[in-house]
């Protein structure tokens, strides 16, 4: 279990195009400090003895924060971590905000995993995105992180300003030479109250369509699994705040994004397996019971795909034989 505590917009030096945070989390101020005990105490009421449970600090820049706020942070967290109801801290940050002395101080509170907003691995796309860092920072931060024996996440965004599909590609495969631990993937979206939506507005912007965003993550999904980097994430958590009409104004918005990319990469499999020499006619194809909905598509998009190119009708069964992720013809044996 995570707990989450959101600093909002606290420590970041720069305004990034695509940002409004109170606008995506729904959360006007950090948090004060004289609350996160009980916050965290009504969590843990809620928790099972056998989970772990983490602290969190997202939304801002919490390495670019004061030394003295950072700390008045860590120490309230502090006698959950000497009680053993909380195992560590993670947090998010930029990477031209991580020092040596900084990682000493972060690393005495117990935290164990430290998330980079790398966004993008190109220069001119950061510069576009008003990041106000390089992609030589991100490489940099991540062997420091390394050092200090952290454990490190990327978040990067595909569809910023500047980017192209192959641009986004080269940023995967920097990515996967600085060999993070995982990876966070958020299609660029479009939200009120941005200098993105001031581009947008004037046509100096166009947002990916949401099939070319799920096609990036596809092939980046696959790229990252082939390296063995963990994807925690793809798309943004769905809150309330940001499904309130007029909050997204344009981009590759799905509340199941991830369901759409898995859907894809299962679709790919399907075609493997079959050809324009099938007969027409019925073709069964039986996948893990945990796979069926993502296998079928939403609103049954795969089977509907598979029609129009083969000019197949396909019957996916459940059979709990079958390897999860995995497509098969015939029932295994």
């Amino acid at each position: 279990m995570i707990i989450p505590f959101f600093i909002t917009h606290a420590g970041c030096p720069h305004q990034c195009v695509f940002c409004n945070q109170k606008n995506i989390t729904g959360k006007n101020e950090p948090p004060d400090a004289s609350s996160i005990h009980a916050s965290i105490s009504h969590y843990l009421e809620a928790h099972r003895d056998d989970e772990v449970v983490q602290v969190a600090f997202y939304g801002g820049s919490f390495t670019a924060l004061p030394l003295t706020a950072q700390t008045t942070y860590l120490e309230a967290v502090r006698p959950f971590i000497r009680s053993g109801n909380i195992e560590s801290i993670r947090l998010s940050t930029r990477p031209d905000s991580i020092t040596p002395d900084i990682l000493d101080v972060l690393k005495q509170h117990g935290v164990a995993t430290i998330e980079l907003g790398a966004q993008s691995m190109d220069d001119e796309v950061l510069l576009l995105s008003g990041r106000g860092h390089s992609a030589a920072d991100t490489v940099k931060a991540v062997a420091l992180l390394r050092e200090h024996h952290f454990v490190v996440g990327l978040q990067l965004m595909p569809g910023l300003p500047g980017d192209t599909p192959e641009a986004f590609q080269q940023t995967v495969e920097q990515v996967i030479f600085l060999k993070p631990d995982f990876v966070r993937i958020y299609p660029a979206l479009v939200i009120r109250d941005t200098p993105l939506a001031g581009l947008y507005r004037t046509g100096r912007y166009a947002p990916l369509s949401l099939d070319d965003a799920v096609l990036q993550c596809h092939q980046a999904l696959d790229r990252f699994e082939q390296a063995g980097i963990e994807v925690i994430r793809i798309g943004l958590q769905p809150t309330a705040e940001l499904e309130r009409p007029g909050t997204i104004l344009a981009g590759p918005w799905h509340p199941a994004f991830r369901q759409l990319v898995e859907s894809s990469r299962f679709l790919k499999k399907m075609c493997s397996l079959l050809s324009t020499r099938d007969q027409a006619g019925t073709v069964t194809l039986y996948v893990n019971p945990a796979d069926l909905s993502t296998v079928i598509g939403q609103k049954r998009g795969n089977i509907d795909a598979v029609k129009v190119r083969y000019g197949l009708v396909v019957k996916v069964l459940a059979d709990a034989r079958v390897q999860p992720g995995t497509i098969s013809r015939c029932i295994p044996a």
